[in-house]
């Protein structure tokens, strides 16, 4: 009998395929099935966004495993995973070139005003009005980058191509890279014209860049944020933003996803993207891959290469 599997997010196809016929797989994207299906499920396929709550949790008796599709997993429940010993894989390093991308373009966008200047094209103001807009490059700037973990490394390698100086903080210093470590990230933001943010999420780091931090950036610097949306204190992002004490921001992740307040949507000085980093074809189609190989190991009874070791 095949195993019982929940999947909550949509899939590559290919793999989706591969997944249907090894697995009795339910599929529900937007919703939970049957208790009766809820009873049988051995394990579930969910996302940073949904995890694995408490209230899904009690919902799932023989629950033994939840893979992810990504890396994060802010909002599932560890403590009570941890309780009834269900397993957690994701979806490692799969996403990190992409995500890295993301942040440059950002960067470029918002920087160089691309979305701006396609919008002035769009609504037909150039064939009576010269373009109002001056960007600011992003070439021989000083990068700060808070978090030095494989997209924090990827986005290095990809800024310093800009001929850039780079440093960066962490939770402690990296011998095996050669960015500029700085142990404060008010001390970072402070010396940095641009600083990304590529940390991981959690309590630790919930509105670690507040607003004495985003002030220090200065009126000419960018704040990009490719992390974790709570690590950024919004309230104070979007005062910043709308008094110009920094001159722009690009979000792919905000602090209450998927409601983005409505005052960051007013503001002319931001580019914003869903939580969609990691949303290209080959990034799909290898988060897919990881997740059929932990579900075939698990249910094989052999170690899982994902696994968050809890």
């Amino acid at each position: 009998m095949k195993p019982n599997i929940l999947q909550l997010v949509p899939m590559n196809k290919s793999i989706q395929e591969q997944i249907n016929q090894q697995f009795t797989n339910h599929i529900h994207i937007d919703d939970l099935p049957s208790a009766d299906i809820l009873s049988k499920v051995e394990a579930v396929i969910t996302n940073g966004v949904i995890g694995a709550p408490t209230e899904m949790l009690d919902q799932l008796p023989n629950l033994k495993l939840i893979t992810v599709h990504g890396v994060g997993y802010d909002n599932v429940n560890i403590e009570l995973i941890k309780q009834r010993n269900i397993k957690l894989s994701i979806a490692t390093n799969a996403p990190t070139q992409d995500v890295a991308d993301m942040a440059i373009g950002l960067l470029l966008d918002v920087a160089r005003q691309l979305t701006l200047r396609d919008q002035f094209i769009r609504a037909g103001r150039w064939e009576n009005e010269r373009c109002p807009y001056q960007g600011t490059s992003v070439s021989n700037k000083k990068i700060g980058i808070m978090g030095m973990g494989p997209i924090g490394r990827a986005i290095a390698q990809r800024i310093a191509a800009f001929d850039n100086d780079v440093s960066y903080t962490a939770r402690h210093q990296h011998t095996d890279v050669q960015w500029n470590f700085v142990p404060s990230l008010l001390e970072l933001a402070r010396q940095s014209d641009i600083l990304i943010i590529a940390a991981s999420g959690g309590d630790n780091s919930r509105k670690a860049v507040n607003k004495e931090i985003i002030e220090a950036i200065g009126e000419r610097g960018f704040l990009i944020n490719i992390g974790r949306g709570v690590t950024v204190d919004e309230e104070a992002l979007v005062e910043c933003l709308q008094q110009k004490k920094i001159a722009g921001a690009g979000l792919d992740v905000f602090a209450n996803e998927p409601h983005v307040p409505q005052a960051l949507k007013d503001l002319p000085n931001i580019v914003m993207a869903p939580h969609s980093a990691g949303a290209t074809y080959e990034t799909s189609k290898k988060i897919a891959e990881k997740i059929l190989n932990s579900l075939g190991l698990f249910f094989a009874g052999k170690p899982l290469p994902d696994e968050v070791k809890l």
